[in-house]
């Protein structure tokens, strides 16, 4: 059943001079959801409204109401119209600001918070653990997989990852480096090998090459600054020559 265009919240993008896109990528929605906001296709929910309101510094009420301008719950005076100046403001707040130096601050909050709840999960000062912490810990993946994808943030996530890389030592003999090129060249070429037929099976040779950590949430993604990578060989390297 089709509601009523949400008037409040195209007033609020009309005042914060942003597209039904721009907007979205701001609280972590689609542009068909803001859409079907704007058009009464559907109805602003309490949670997205909370959102927006923790976004914009504008009043939860007057967006859900959504018949009229959006307006700014003052403690003394009440509530006015809201206004780009307000949200100026706003954004020069500990909860409003979008910068570096506001991320290092919630993350240490965050980072609190995370040790409370895995620490509660796995029955930090109870007799009996309930076996909680694996389930908490998937939720959290999730959250975060979520947070990746409706926020757009892969790529600013990805130029992290790329600020984040090592040098990683590999030590083979020929024998298995040629082994290597044969069962996976791909990967060898990837390596930097290249063949030397004047050297033995025997004779050893190290590479070294930068490699990244991955997305992977719920697990370090940080490299030290020397690493060595062990599961570059064939497999049953070893094995061959055991007996």
């Amino acid at each position: 059943m089709k509601t009523k265009a949400n008037r409040t919240l195209w007033e609020l993008r009309r005042l914060l001079g942003l597209t039904q896109t721009e907007f979205a990528a701001m609280i972590g929605a689609s542009k068909d959801t803001v859409a079907s906001w704007d058009t009464g296709r559907n109805r602003l929910s309490a949670a997205s409204a909370r959102r927006i309101a923790f976004a914009t510094g504008v009043d939860e009420e007057s967006l859900l109401e959504g018949t009229g301008v959006p307006t700014l719950t003052m403690p003394v005076a009440g509530a006015r119209g809201y206004t780009a100046e307000d949200f100026a403001r706003y954004r020069g707040t500990t909860k409003g600001r979008s910068d570096e130096a506001g991320a290092r601050h919630h993350l240490k909050n965050c980072e609190d918070t995370l040790e409370l709840i895995f620490l509660a999960a796995a029955g930090f000062g109870a007799e009996v653990s309930r076996q909680r912490l694996p389930g908490v810990l998937h939720s959290f993946i999730e959250w975060s997989e979520g947070v990746r994808r409706d926020f757009e943030l892969g790529r600013q996530i990805d130029e992290q990852l790329e600020g984040r890389k090592a040098k990683a030592g590999v030590s083979l003999s020929y024998s298995e480096w040629r082994r290597l090129a044969r069962e996976e060249p791909s990967r060898a070429r990837a390596i930097g090998f290249k063949d030397d037929p004047r050297k033995g099976d025997e004779e050893e040779l190290r590479l070294e090459m930068e490699v990244r950590p991955g997305w992977a949430p719920g697990r370090r993604m940080r490299l030290p600054n020397a690493s060595t990578m062990e599961a570059v060989a064939p497999k049953g390297k070893r094995e061959a020559g055991k007996g």
